[in-house]
Parts: structure tokens; sequence; C-alpha cells
């Protein structure tokens, strides 16, 4: 009963830090009021010290069970940052099939060798590398991209694919110039045309 009063002022001060319209600065002095007239009506009513007491229980049972899960999770952490370390944390590895080109005259025009051919999951173009199922960075992709694929080989191009990669193959040569370029050009930019 002789905490009524402090009950009361508790609770207006922890209403008036909810009003959207309250300064924030006169927000947070609500709250603080409220706690203090909260720890002054237990004190009156002589609940403090046990609440006290249950509050740091109640703490220091939050604190160990932090304490064991950041126990828990150091090995996996450690792990993380050694990866990091050496450059594979957070490398995307993606299963791709892996073909080597059939030997027709069709192929074998476009000089390529003994090369796989794989359709990049991350651009749907083909890629060639040379055999060995490891892992590749794609073309497509550079060093800080973490995107990564695992060559499997699947065998021989399938014929659906070989179109396509034809084409795709034929199209990344070199073109020739037909025609040159207008005399007014400086021979520097004649020399970058030669190239396209």
């Amino acid at each position: 009963m002789r905490g009524k009063a402090a009950w009361a002022c508790s609770a207006r001060a922890f209403a008036a830090s909810q009003n959207p319209r309250l300064p924030r600065l006169l927000a947070h002095a609500c709250v603080r009021a409220g706690v203090v007239c909260f720890w002054t009506a237990l004190a009156l009513e002589g609940r403090a010290v046990a609440a006290w007491h249950e509050q740091n229980a109640a703490n220091s049972r939050l604190i160990a069970s932090a304490r064991h899960r950041q126990a828990a999770e150091a090995p996996r952490r450690w792990a993380e940052r050694m990866k990091q370390w050496l450059g594979l944390g957070g490398v995307q590895w993606v299963a791709v099939p892996a073909w080597s080109l059939p030997d027709s005259p069709k192929m074998r025009s476009l000089g390529l060798g003994r090369m796989w051919a794989v359709l990049c999951p991350f651009c749907n173009e083909f890629h060639t590398h040379s055999p060995g199922e490891v892992g590749r960075t794609p073309h497509c992709c550079d060093e800080h991209d973490r995107r990564r694929y695992q060559l499997e080989f699947a065998g021989l191009l399938p014929v659906e694919h070989r179109t396509r990669f034809y084409r795709s193959s034929k199209s990344g040569l070199p073109r020739l110039l037909h025609h040159w370029p207008e005399t007014g050009l400086h021979r520097s930019e004649a020399i970058g045309l030669l190239a396209a």
C-alpha cells in the first residue's frame, strides 16, 4: 500500500514515454523517471532486494548461455576465418557437366584441340577448359567474384548443343577487316580497327 503512488507515477511516466509527439530527449527522461519510480515502489514494499537478486540471476543465466553459445561457435568461426584467409570463404561451387568435343571436321576447324565444353550456369554461354574434373573459374567471372564451378565429365558434346557451341566459338574468333578505314584517320585508330 505504501508504494501505490510510486507505482502510479511509474505507470504514467512509461505511458508518457510512448507518446510519438513527445521529443526524443523528453521520452528518454520519462523512461528514466519511470525506472526510478518503479524501483522506489519496490523499495517501499520491501521487495527491491529480492527483485535485484532475481534480475542478477536472470542476467547471469543469459550471460552464461551467451558464453556457452560463443564457445560452441568458436570452431566454426575459426574455420570461416581460415577459409577467408586462404581465399576459400564464400565461394559458390556449382557442379556442371563438361563435354569433350567430337572428332569431326567442323569441330577440328575451330582449332581448339582436346578441350572440354561447358555450358556456364551463370551466363548461359559456352566456355572451354582443358580436360580435368577440377574446380574452375568461369570465363564470365573475375577472381573477386566468388562463383566457381566443378567440372564433371559427361562424355561427348550432345548433338543438340553442337551447332550452338560451334556458332559461339566462331563468334569469339578475330574478325578480318574487309574495308580499310577512311584516309583521315590517324595511324593508331587504323591499327585499332585491324583488331576488330
